[in-house]
């Protein structure tokens, strides 16, 4: 009997990609989502997104950027996107956000926002002074070293690819809000998928094999860049819109 299991990840408040991703999954007869997180931290629509994943009962563990959430209630902040995320967290977020894991094991499928170990470590990206590569196979072993499961979905680096290593093979399953971003940690880089769309993955199991697809989804990006302009944030508008940083 195949099991159908639809991953996402990465949405950053970005409710207008959800919900079109959403209506893709439903389309396809798929019932059971998981998202690998980082699902309200950005300056567009942490609530309304909140509300989809409440409704559509999905499985969701924590990110980096939820667990940022947590932290900055604790503190003063003068980051103007910052104070916009914490005006719209409410009980009912706050006690979510406080609930959700760090990892779960679906079936024989690992999974994660970062890697096993960080929520803030990409897993297959290795960042170089000048470029980004894929790490050393040995590297992901080594990290992979503790995981039992055969294969292993993740985010964070918001870019879709498929790596086999070993016996395990691994699924970055992109990104759905936000297609585009730089950061200055751990060392100043920018990922892009030079596209506006929202991606999310299928894995369907049977007893003796498995299937990934990686899907890409069209919506009304203008929503969420107007959102993004409004709360002062043109880069994310750029990002959005583009799928370059």
């Amino acid at each position: 009997m195949q099991k159908k299991v639809a991953i996402i990840a990465d949405i950053h408040g970005n409710s207008w990609a959800l919900k079109s991703v959403l209506v893709d999954i439903k389309d396809r007869g798929i019932e059971k989502i998981i998202n690998l997180g980082d699902s309200l931290n950005g300056p567009l629509d942490p609530q309304g997104t909140f509300k989809l994943l409440v409704e559509n009962e999905i499985l969701s563990i924590s990110g980096n950027g939820d667990r940022l959430i947590l932290e900055n209630l604790q503190l003063k902040t003068n980051n103007l996107t910052a104070e916009y995320i914490l005006s719209q967290m409410n009980s009912d977020i706050i006690s979510w956000l406080k609930n959700l894991s760090f990892d779960c094991v679906y079936n024989d499928i690992y999974c994660c926002h970062g890697s096993p170990r960080s929520d803030m470590e990409y897993l297959l990206e290795s960042l170089e002074p000048e470029y980004i590569d894929i790490r050393a196979f040995s590297e992901i072993d080594k990290i992979l070293s503790g995981i039992k499961q055969n294969i292993i979905v993740c985010g964070h680096s918001h870019v879709p690819r498929i790596i086999k290593s070993g016996d395990k093979v691994i699924c970055n399953v992109g990104s759905v809000g936000l297609p585009a971003y730089n950061d200055e940690l751990p060392i100043p880089h920018k990922m892009q998928n030079y596209n506006p769309y929202a991606s999310y993955t299928i894995i369907t199991e049977s007893t003796k094999s498995f299937n990934i697809e990686q899907v890409t989804v069209s919506y009304d990006y203008e929503q969420a860049v107007k959102k993004a302009i409004l709360n002062k944030r043109e880069d994310w508008a750029k990002w959005i819109r583009t799928g370059r940083v």
